[in-house]
């Protein structure tokens, strides 16, 4: 990240790739390590790092390709792409 906090090219390569790759412990430690989550969250289990990654991905156009599957799984575990929807 930028001191203002926008995305550098190097963060959204990373989170693009981490997505990509549909790698949960991966999204944890990026989130900790570049959006300084607090412990709590860091902790929660692997099905809340799933839908994080599932609905991440639907949010990004750079990943359209990804899209139907996520929202599949999403919809098959009860949730909606919405970021801050359920």
């Amino acid at each position: 990240m930028t001191p203002g906090g926008a995305p550098t090219p190097e963060y959204e390569s990373e989170l693009r790739s981490i997505l990509s790759a549909r790698d949960w412990k991966k999204l944890r430690d990026f989130s900790r390590r570049y959006n300084e989550i607090p412990g709590d969250v860091y902790e929660q289990p692997q099905h809340f790092w799933e839908v994080m990654l599932h609905k991440l991905t639907c949010s990004r156009i750079d990943l359209l390709g990804l899209h139907e599957s996520s929202r599949a799984w999403l919809e098959a575990h009860g949730y909606t792409p919405d970021i801050g929807g359920y």
